[in-house]
């Protein structure tokens, strides 16, 4: 997939949505497809996004599930399916904290497109509008949690 395919792809995404494409066509080149198959820990809890790894942007991306589907499984639990248009590894990008669950790719591998840390923080830094976007996205999640825990 080109950049334009990519952007395509996180216009359809949540926390995304509403940018221009311009600052789509922005965000999509700053990441990279990754093929995992079947089985590959894409992700593990507590695993630490911040800081530099050298030579390397794996441990320290969020993924945007291209094709293929993902598990989610937290303390051993598995929590949830992720499939296409899906992501994960937004939180830890965001709030540079440990991981909080494991991602494993599905029976049919998984293909994603991930953008590491330091692109996302440069990105960020351009286009501050982005911003917007995954405030609500975040708020959205909160509230859905708060009401879960009150009833």
């Amino acid at each position: 997939m080109d950049t334009d395919d990519i952007a395509v792809v996180l216009n359809n995404v949540d926390m995304f949505v509403g940018l221009s494409p311009r600052v789509l066509k922005r965000i999509a080149s700053a990441g990279r497809v990754v093929q995992a198959p079947a089985g590959t820990e894409i992700v593990h809890a507590g695993e630490a996004v911040s800081g530099f790894r050298a030579f390397s942007p794996e441990g320290v991306e969020m993924h945007v599930i291209l094709t293929g589907t993902a598990t989610v499984r937290v303390n051993g639990q598995v929590v949830g399916t992720l499939i296409a248009d899906d992501y994960f590894g937004e939180l830890a990008l965001i709030d540079g904290k440990p991981r909080s669950a494991d991602v494993v790719a599905g029976d049919s591998g998984l293909t994603t497109w991930a953008l590491p840390k330091w692109e996302f923080d440069a990105v960020v830094k351009e286009h501050p509008e982005m911003l917007l976007p995954i405030l609500q996205v975040v708020v959205a999640r909160l509230r859905r949690a708060e009401a879960a825990a009150a009833s």
